[in-house]
């Protein structure tokens, strides 16, 4: 279901009141306009009812957790961005959020600027992969990489230009998951594409 504004909304999943609150106020603030839900079931429902343009969302909640809410929006949505808000913070926490499909996971220790700046660029992030076409069979993160390869064909993208422009600057660098999503998303490319990889150099979306 569509909404009939301009302005952004940010659906805000956490099952502490004072902390909905206190994240309330400060998307307010900065122009955001903001849905309120506070478990994992009630943010599902929430996002079937009408897709907001970003989901803030805890990890740590009683019945179905960040990471499970996570993965049941990606089975019908793939662009919604995702961004996670947690206490856990650690290298494996980052990369389970990734790879259940979050486009961020931002520490809940972090600063309200330093919060605000990741929820802008992953719009940004969002909007300029947005168009860019990916086929319906590739995953969000193997849809992403698509896209960011397909925005400047044949120019080879390091690793650490993969993580940075897909995932924020919260996640660690990891070059095997890299490798495994690229080797899934060689076998979901169009007819006439090939994904090309060099040593030191990185990976290129090329048309054969």
């Amino acid at each position: 279901m569509a909404r009939s504004t301009d302005r952004v909304e940010v659906l805000v999943v956490d099952d502490e009141r004072v902390i909905r609150e206190g994240l309330t106020q400060k998307l307010v603030s900065a122009g955001f306009d903001v849905r309120l839900a506070s478990d994992g079931r009630a943010a599902f429902q929430a996002f079937l009812l009408e897709r907001p343009d970003l989901v803030l969302l805890d990890v740590m909640m009683p019945g179905m957790d960040g990471y499970a809410t996570c993965e049941e929006m990606r089975k019908i949505d793939r662009e919604v961005p995702i961004v996670f808000l947690s206490a856990l913070d650690s290298e494996q926490d980052q990369i389970r959020g990734l790879e259940v499909g979050a486009d961020d996971y931002v520490s809940k220790t972090a600063s309200e600027a330093m919060l605000l700046a990741r929820v802008k660029k992953t719009l940004e992030r969002a909007g300029r992969f947005s168009r860019i076409e990916a086929p319906a069979g590739m995953t969000k993160i193997q849809a992403d990489i698509y896209r960011l390869l397909g925005s400047e064909r044949g120019r080879f993208f390091s690793y650490v230009e993969i993580y940075e422009a897909l995932c924020g600057e919260g996640y660690y660098h990891d070059e095997g998951a890299i490798r495994v999503h690229i080797s899934r998303l060689r076998t979901k490319l169009p007819h006439g594409e090939k994904i090309e990889a060099k040593r030191g150099r990185g990976y290129a979306l090329v048309t054969l």
